[in-house]
């Protein structure tokens, strides 16, 4: 029974592997070939009701000589009604594949559980449009089993110049193929009018790890200050992770690194900013066909003198019901910090275009105190609420435990929107506890961020030396998750057994768990702990999985 489950979760881990891939799904995505009919080739047409006509359009490009352009030509009004702005409707779509929006023909091949990014530019005179998709459940299925499935993208206003829209998906399951549609829809006497929809540069990408599935590490930083010694540090973890069957890097990404890439004079505190090791990082791992991911803690610093933020502004200091300042944490409810850290990781994403995704740790609070008491959090609650939080911090408790679970939650929402708009095809994940949400109070709200579609994985450190613990932690993590992706986190060594090291052999029990689960791979916390009887034990782990 235990080897049938072993195979059934190799199967999960691999069967994404040719159905994944990083280019452009889109045939033609800026329109350039057209077909007999004059739509161009590799585009769909959806026709709801009125007159809908596809075309490409030479009069209007964002890039190259022409665009894709829907346009909505004439009402429909039923026949059983009067011609009258209250019964009139019109309705089409574009859609990125070949196909009519009906049935499966020209639909792409998809796999349950595979994430989609897309991104496309459009103009237009028509009021309002929004980016749906449809599934089926084989290539020969029809109308009649057409399967909805959820897209988180923003709602298109178009004007007279060319805006961007973007967004992604998650195929649920019993769905084997699938089209991306632009659709046009709406009643005259609702204000919706007849128009034209332009679209150019589609992408459509499957957000895919290396082989299919997340084999990573957490890993430190670059500890060599010189460069050339660096750059050898590099090479030899990255081969002997390599070698451990390891893809993926979860590379700690400090405030500090980050801006003294810009701020020379931050370099003597990051002598590493000055030869870029994040970007020599990046480079050594895609040649070896690894993906990197910035692991970044935008709020709780468990070395201060990393953090630039305490440095520039003191003031952003959580502050506790006593009026003592954190030294190590920031209050996150004050908009300014969000969107400092929200700039800050929007140079990164700006800055390396081989960054496969952003990985946040372990966002909120600090443990230990109740916060946040601070002149910001003081003013904000007599606003809102109508209380003085400093005059009853008990009574005060339960307010700011919820304002720091929306504040963290509106960080993650315009973590998205910011990294949908720069790179779609990019993972977005964070790490905190597994179970049953214990840390929402301190803003570590990640069923919230989970099930909104915040993210597209979620890390449970499940730091633990019994299998079954780890099994049982890690199920109970899934069943809070919905649709976002579980990856297991687990351990070399932790805080609650250091220096001691976890039993090799417990870790690879571990990896197969997560196997069992259906988790779409794993996390090793971290590479400083990490023995050669670890890498040995993951390796041959790696090895089973593949049977």
């Amino acid at each position: 029974m235990m080897r049938c489950l072993l195979m059934i979760g190799a199967l999960f881990f691999l069967a994404t592997r040719s159905a994944l891939g990083a280019e452009n799904l889109v045939e033609n995505p800026s329109a350039e070939e057209a077909a007999a009919s004059g739509a161009p080739k590799g585009w769909g047409r959806y026709v709801g009701a009125g007159g809908v006509r596809l075309a490409q359009a030479t009069d209007e490009q964002h890039s190259g000589e022409s665009a894709a352009c829907l346009e909505l030509n004439r009402w429909y009004t039923p026949p059983d009604k009067q011609d009258s702005p209250e019964n009139r409707s019109a309705s089409g779509a574009l859609i990125l594949a070949e196909n009519d929006g009906y049935r499966a023909g020209g639909a792409l091949p998809c796999v349950a559980g595979a994430r989609y990014a897309f991104s496309f530019w459009y103009k237009g005179t028509i009021p309002s449009a929004k980016v749906i998709a449809t599934g089926w459940p084989s290539q020969d299925a029809g109308s009649e089993e057409r399967i909805t499935i959820p897209v988180r993208a923003a709602a298109l206003r178009p004007g007279d110049q060319w805006q961007q829209s973007a967004g992604s998906l998650r195929i649920p399951a019993g769905v084997a193929r699938f089209v991306v549609l632009i659709l046009a829809s709406g009643h005259e006497s609702k204000g919706f009018r007849l128009g034209r929809l332009c679209v150019d540069d589609a992408r459509l990408e499957a957000k895919q790890f290396p082989d299919g599935q997340l084999r990573g590490v957490w890993w430190g930083f670059v500890k060599a200050e010189e460069a050339d010694a660096g750059r050898r540090e590099i090479d030899e973890s990255l081969d002997k992770l390599g070698a451990a069957g390891l893809n993926s890097l979860l590379v700690s990404t400090s405030s500090l690194y980050i801006a003294a890439l810009d701020r020379p004079e931050l370099r003597q505190d990051q002598p590493q900013a000055a030869w870029d090791a994040f970007g020599e990082i990046l480079g050594a791992a895609k040649k070896r066909d690894m993906q990197v991911h910035a692991w970044f803690s935008p709020w709780v610093y468990k070395n201060a003198s990393r953090a630039v933020e305490l440095r520039d502004h003191p003031e952003w200091a959580a502050v506790d019901s006593a009026g003592k300042p954190d030294a190590r944490g920031l209050c996150f409810i004050r908009p300014e910090v969000r969107q400092f850290e929200l700039d800050l990781l929007a140079r990164l994403v700006d800055r390396y275009p081989d960054l496969a995704g952003i990985h946040i740790e372990e966002p909120g609070f600090n443990w230990g105190a109740d916060y946040c008491y601070c002149e910001h959090c003081q003013a904000l609650c007599r606003e809102w609420f109508g209380i003085e939080i400093c005059n009853d911090p008990e009574a005060a408790r339960p307010t700011l435990h919820n304002l720091a679970a929306f504040m963290s939650s509106d960080f993650f929402a315009r973590l998205q929107e910011m990294v949908l708009a720069r790179r779609p095809g990019m993972w977005l994940s964070a790490n905190g506890s597994g179970g049953a949400n214990p840390d929402w109070y301190i803003g570590r709200d990640w069923t919230t961020w989970a099930r909104r579609g915040y993210l597209d994985f979620y890390v449970p450190q499940l730091y633990t030396k019994s299998v079954d613990v780890f099994r049982q932690r890690g199920l109970a993590t899934k069943s809070c998750l919905g649709d976002c992706g579980l990856v297991t986190g687990m351990a070399a060594s932790w805080s609650g057994i250091y220096p001691e090291r976890q039993d090799p052999q417990v870790i690879k029990a571990e990896i197969a768990a997560a196997r069992e689960l259906g988790a779409q791979g794993f996390v090793v916390f971290h590479r400083d702990h990490l023995y050669d009887e670890h890498l040995a034990a993951i390796r041959e782990a790696v090895e089973a999985g593949g049977e």
